[in-house]
């Protein structure tokens, strides 16, 4: 609400000139803390047909400006101007993006310099080209470099290639990873399963289109995803053969049973209707259509499969039911795998090429791309810099900026005295007692001298004509829009100079952490061949066990954390790490380690001390006695560090184990949805003979193809589960401590005036004591923040799909769906028993 109103103010004060605001006004909108809405000129820009017409320009083509290829400070007096415009009017540079070539240029009737009309842009195009991210030249001043870093990375390039091809092997034949093998048998479906040969051979058999095995480098060996299907694809085609059998029989008295139950109940009703001569509302053509389309969508196409050899002789014949409408669900269920597969893809390839660049090794294209950068914006800083020097040294008295308390007297920006708004100068040139109400004015004002102006302007001056009557070359707000621009393109272009920095230091770097990405990358890939989409509950091993080893890289989030945790434990003295444990030991199991490894403190240290003397004799007893001593003080010590090491990695592995557990409920969960609905369109067909079949129909299709987008929503839950993980600790993490060194400085702060009591046993005025209890809290955030990114990975995982469902208006199965519910709800009891 503030922000509309705020606009609101702003439309108000941009309707009407900048002379007919009121000081009055204005110094009551500065008490009241009001200024925001001078700080935008809001100023129309005028259309080319307008500028010619008012006679601002003659034609069209003087907003084409031209500009030597050599963009230097010569140049830039020279050529960079708003002063072409017709001899009633005044112009001005506003703004400047020498990315885009564009120049913007204010404009005023000539001695009306406080009122502008309105804005145009110019365009230079040789300053766009100057400024163009130039990649060619780029790639050819790195050749050697990007050379080097294309052979460091073919050991990498090489392993994925390795991976793709281990499943080309066969030509012309389609590989399957393991979900399709267990979606294809679930479906029972005999365009890729070899039902005759799998019920023989008790093993899953694929037709001759289709190949599960890959290759293995490593082993040396053919590897075959069926081997992981067991013998569940036969039992299914036993079970799916012998229900379309007995099914069949069963189906066609009940469909004679409906039908003539359902012809008649309309035939009797509409006689009935006609003798009683009343209106039947029931409408036969609904009723009608929902018939035909259950018996071209269930009735079956074909009852039997025929096994024929080389010679296309039949050797075998089994029976099983086909429908139409088995065919839309293979069709459908296969078409929405290949989706999940492409959007895993793209995720994993995502994500592993983001672990390569936070590791430092550099690829190609990032070469080209930061080398490129690193001259634009070298480039551009030093173009801003030299607009800088022209705005403070040739257009103002710099020093005319500042008042008598050396303050900015058109800027509140401590670093600069430019404002970034013509209103925002107007509006101080008012208020403020010691400034010039006529700051465009080089005998009254801020300009410095008639150098100030463009020698066009100059040439048309005399007495009734004053350089008073026109603006500078720049604006005020031109120079300070352009300080915030050199202020952007300066960090950029140092950003810039670390990275190539970092990418041309980067070989010595690369030697362990190659072989690193190495295994992380055959891991992922390896998944990917096998699992299809199912290998995104392995990008946490890959990303989030890699962050919390650290060994291949430290994010820049934790070396924030580290900051800020050394600035938290700073004076404490080791009570930090006593006292922010406490609260781990409340994590399941961390109490029980703290109390085993305590209780046998003293034994392990007898046994120590004893064996470190003599075998036998006096030594030995002492030992013992002293090393029980000394095992029994420091068990509780050793206790609360192993339980909060013990907790600490248990957290932190958490979000880890939670993604690849609760993915793999919800996969299976989904199998079986799709094992269940196929098995239940075998008994559908009459369901074409209820009252509203069209209605019964669409909505058993709607509830397969909520099933279906289920896989594809799949993989982005998993993915979205990862992202929000990360983004709680990133957020979390950092916050938390940020919390804490507040409460520690305001401890400080409220402390000092606080005099010494007894019950502070001496120690001082009770501000270490108080210091320990925020240690203690700081403890629980963090525990707080590791038990909350669980709960968001289950919630993402498991309810996103139903949200969504909810959002398109298709209905799960919500009973199927709890069963995740249910499971964890039990697996909560049993850990507790644990």
């Amino acid at each position: 609400m503030k922000k509309i109103f705020l606009l609101f103010l702003v439309f108000l004060t941009s309707s009407f000139a900048f002379t007919e605001i009121n000081p009055h006004v204005v110094l009551e909108d500065l008490k009241n803390g009001n200024m925001e809405k001078y700080k935008q000129d809001n100023l129309n820009t005028i259309d080319t047909s307008s500028l010619i017409s008012r006679g601002i320009i003659t034609n069209e083509s003087e907003l084409t400006r031209d500009i030597p290829e050599t963009i230097n400070i010569a140049n830039i007096k020279k050529s960079l101007t708003c002063s072409f415009v017709g001899d009633d009017w005044t112009a001005t540079i506003y703004n400047i993006n020498a990315q885009s070539g564009i120049v913007t240029c204010m404009v005023a009737k000539k001695g009306d310099l406080y009122n502008p009309i309105g804005l145009f842009d110019t365009y230079y195009p040789n300053i766009q080209k100057a400024f163009a991210l130039d990649l060619k030249k780029a790639e050819e001043e790195n050749r050697d470099l990007i050379h080097s870093v294309n052979n460091q990375f073919k050991p990498l390039q090489d392993k994925v290639n390795d991976i793709y091809q281990s499943t080309k092997y066969a030509q012309n034949k389609e590989y399957l990873t393991i979900p399709e093998l267990l979606t294809a048998a679930v479906l029972t479906d005999t365009d890729i399963i070899d039902y005759e040969a799998t019920s023989s051979t008790n093993k899953l058999q694929l037709k001759e289109n289709f190949v599960s095995k890959y290759y293995d480098n490593s082993s040396n060996q053919f590897i075959d995803n069926r081997e992981y299907i067991l013998t569940d694809a036969e039992n299914l085609f036993s079970v799916y053969t012998g229900l379309s059998d007995i099914s069949m029989m069963y189906l066609i008295l009940l469909v004679a049973f409906f039908g003539i139950w359902g012809i008649g109940n309309k035939v009797a009703a509409h006689f009935t209707s006609k003798v009683e001569d009343k209106q039947n509302h029931e409408k036969v053509s609904p009723y009608t259509f929902g018939i035909v389309a259950g018996i071209l969508l269930f009735f079956p196409t074909g009852f039997s499969e025929k096994i024929t050899n080389e010679n296309g002789q039949t050797v075998a014949q089994y029976d099983i039911m086909k429908t139409q409408y088995q065919e839309f669900e293979k069709t459908g269920y296969y078409m929405f795998t290949d989706w999940a597969n492409d959007a895993a893809k793209v995720i994993i390839d995502a994500e592993i090429n983001s672990i390569i660049e936070k590791a430092g090794i550099g690829t190609s294209d990032q070469i080209v791309q930061t080398a490129a950068g690193f001259e634009q914006y070298q480039k551009l800083a030093g173009f801003t810099n030299t607009i800088w020097d022209i705005c403070k040294d040739d257009i103002y008295n710099y020093n005319g900026l500042f008042d008598s308390d050396q303050k900015h007297q058109y800027s509140i920006d401590p670093n600069q005295p430019f404002p970034t708004s013509e209103k925002w100068a107007y509006v101080n040139s008012k208020i403020k007692g010691n400034t010039s109400t006529l700051y465009y004015s080089v005998k009254d004002g801020e300009i410095k001298n008639n150098a100030s102006y463009n020698s066009n302007i100059v040439s048309k001056t005399n007495t009734n004509n004053p350089l008073d009557n026109y603006y500078p070359e720049y604006s005020l707000s031109a120079c300070g829009k352009n300080y915030y621009n050199h202020q952007t393109n300066y960090e950029k272009y140092r950003d810039y100079e670390e990275s190539l920095y970092d990418l041309n230091m980067q070989g010595a770097n690369s030697v362990n952490k190659i072989p690193m990405l190495e295994g992380i990358i055959k891991f992922q890939y390896e998944l990917y061949r096998d699992w299809g989409y199912l290998a995104v509950l392995g990008l946490p091993v890959s990303k989030m066990q890699t962050e919390f080893i650290g060994g291949l890289y430290k994010t820049k989030r934790s070396e924030v954390l580290e900051k800020l945790n050394n600035e938290v434990k700073k004076d404490s003295m080791g009570s930090h790490m006593i006292m922010s444990s406490i609260p781990y030991l409340f994590v399941p199991g961390a109490g029980t380690v703290f109390q085993v490894i305590s209780e046998n403190g003293g034994k392990v240290g007898a046994m120590i001390g004893g064996g470190g003397a003599a075998p036998t004799g006096i030594g030995a007893i002492f030992g013992a006695i002293a090393g029980g001593v000394v095992g029994t003080a420091g068990g509780s010590a050793i206790g609360m560090w192993f339980a909060y090491e013990t907790s600490k990695t248990i957290l932190a592995l958490s979000p880890i184990i939670g993604i690849i557990i609760i993915g793999l409920l919800r996969f299976v969960i989904i199998i079986i949805k799709i094992f269940s609905f196929h098995f239940a369109s075998l008994f559908m067909m009459p369901i074409m003979f209820a009252r509203e079949n069209i209605q019964a129909i669409s909505r058993f299709t709607m509830k397969i193809f909520a099933t279906m987008l289920e896989l594809p929503i799949f993989v982005l839950s998993v993915w979205l589960a990862i992202t929000a993980s990360s983004l709680i600790h990133t957020i979390g993490d950092i916050f938390g401590k940020k919390i804490i060194i507040g409460m520690l400085e305001n401890n400080d702060l409220q402390y000092e005036g606080v005099e010494n009591s007894t019950w502070t046993l001496g120690l001082a005025n009770g501000e270490w004591l108080a210091k320990l209890k925020i240690y203690v809290f700081d403890g629980f955030i963090e525990i707080a923040i590791a038990v909350f990114s669980i709960i968001i990975i289950y919630k993402i995982i498991v309810t996103l799909h139903s949200t969504l469902f909810e959002v398109i208006e298709v209905q799960g199965s919500r009973e199927i769906d709890n069963a995740i519910e249910s499971m964890k709800n039990e697996s909560t009891g049993w850990g507790s028993r644990i």
